[in-house]
């Protein structure tokens, strides 16, 4: 793994345990919590993949419903959806592109890429259609969009930060 791919890794774990600790939820409390939706994950597993930034972004919004936090408002209507969790988060992106016109799915692919995704345009695609993209990826999403919506865990600066690690190591 890069020096750039650890660094949007710890960004992920980041948010990850500043939502659980606002909340003081630990580890096998989320798992149990999350066991709900199926999620069937144990104690170590889960802090293992947070620790590691191993975590898409449907978990991340499964987290924020079973610590029932607060959520940004413009993923609101995305997270009420019915469906499964993958195109809540799907939604969530596709609500954070509306909001820069005329931002579509390819361009801020194009933008992905040049931020170091690690993944083919088509492949990047894939994943925000199919609800699918890791949380690193939407952290990504979230600085090219100039978004701040996960203020409220994260400095959007610390997601600026990180961007310009990428393009000047270029």
């Amino acid at each position: 793994m890069s020096k750039e791919e650890i660094a949007w890794s710890d960004l992920a774990a980041r948010v990850v345990r500043v939502v659980l600790a606002r909340k003081n939820v630990g580890y096998s409390q989320l798992a149990e919590r999350l066991s709900a939706f199926g999620v069937t994950e144990g104690e170590k597993a889960l802090a293992s993949r947070v620790s590691l930034g191993r975590v898409r972004l449907s978990l991340l919004l499964q987290i924020l419903q079973v610590t029932d936090s607060n959520v940004p408002a413009l993923w609101k209507p995305a997270l009420s959806l019915s469906g499964t969790w993958e195109q809540r988060a799907s939604a969530v992106v596709l609500s954070e592109i509306e909001l820069i016109p005329p931002m579509d799915i390819e361009e801020l692919v194009q933008r992905l890429v040049l931020l170091g995704a690690g993944f083919t345009p088509k492949t990047l695609a894939a994943q925000i259609s199919s609800g699918t993209l890791s949380l690193p990826v939407f952290l990504r999403c979230l600085v090219t969009l100039r978004s701040t919506s996960l203020d409220f865990c994260i400095d959007y600066k610390d997601l600026v930060t990180a961007a310009r690690s990428v393009t000047k190591a270029e």
